[in-house]
């Protein structure tokens, strides 16, 4: 029995490109609440940029972040901070190849850049509330943005793990830089030990490749018809994409609403 549906948000809950969700997946949230069913957010992104839509479909839970966060019944249960030796380090790799950074928690963004220089991403489309970086000693946050090509994955990549720390790219404009030992499952793994519920009991929607990990360890896994092939890959079911009502459909094609 499912107890619980995860939803990723860009590109599966509110489409990137739009910022609306359609009215279908708004519908299916309804009826999940209305079968007793949690609706839970997880998603790569602070807490604070899209609180107008977790508090537009009633969601108590969530995983923010990529799994540096969790928040059950609105409180914070997990906030794992990078610590300033892991971000310093990745602030002098950024400085020599000159592309701009960002440290993120859950309340707030820091820039080391004015926001135009970023160029179209959904950093500045008005959901992130970003200050200028004052480099300090004790400077802290959840995770760090860079804003680098692909060309540059191999160095962010060897470099991150030189502290313990990973990449994800979220598009072509950037990655994440989170810890070695987190993600989406693990800030998953606290929520549900918190609320009693079992990997076996949740469903989860995503598109991305930091999905994956949750996609294989939920009982249901929906990959959107948008997502990206190697999450397919590993996806129990692949459903529309999210312009064609891709929740609604998996959830009463799957008998869950």
């Amino acid at each position: 029995m499912i107890k619980a549906v995860f939803f990723d948000f860009d590109d599966t809950l509110v489409s990137r490109k739009t910022h609306e969700m359609i009215e279908s997946t708004r519908k299916a949230v309804e009826l999940l609440h209305s079968k007793n069913i949690l609706p839970v957010m997880a998603t790569g992104r602070p807490m604070y940029t899209i609180k107008k839509y977790i508090d537009d479909l009633k969601i108590e839970n969530g995983v923010f972040l990529n799994g540096h966060v969790s928040w059950a019944n609105r409180e914070v249960i997990l906030d794992k901070k990078l610590g300033s030796e892991k971000i310093k380090h990745m602030f002098d790799i950024a400085e020599k190849y000159d592309f701009p950074y960002a440290v993120v928690s859950n309340e707030d963004t820091y820039l080391s850049c004015d926001v135009s220089n970023i160029g179209d991403v959904m950093v500045i489309n008005g959901q992130y509330k970003a200050q200028k970086l004052q480099k300090t000693s004790d400077i802290n946050g959840n995770l760090l943005w860079l804003f680098a090509k692909e060309a540059f994955d191999e160095k962010i990549t060897s470099s991150a793990a030189e502290k313990g720390m990973r990449s994800l790219r979220w598009g072509e404009e950037g990655v994440d830089i989170i810890s070695g030992d987190v993600s989406k499952k693990t800030g998953v793994k606290v929520l549900l030990d918190k609320l009693g519920i079992d990997f076996s009991e949740i469903m989860f929607f995503g598109d991305g490749d930091n999905d994956i990990e949750l996609m294989e360890a939920a009982k249901i896994g929906v990959a959107m018809g948008n997502g990206t092939e190697n999450l397919k890959k590993v996806s129990d079911y692949i459903t529309d994409d999210i312009e064609n009502d891709g929740i609604y459909n998996a959830l009463v094609k799957l008998e869950i609403i």
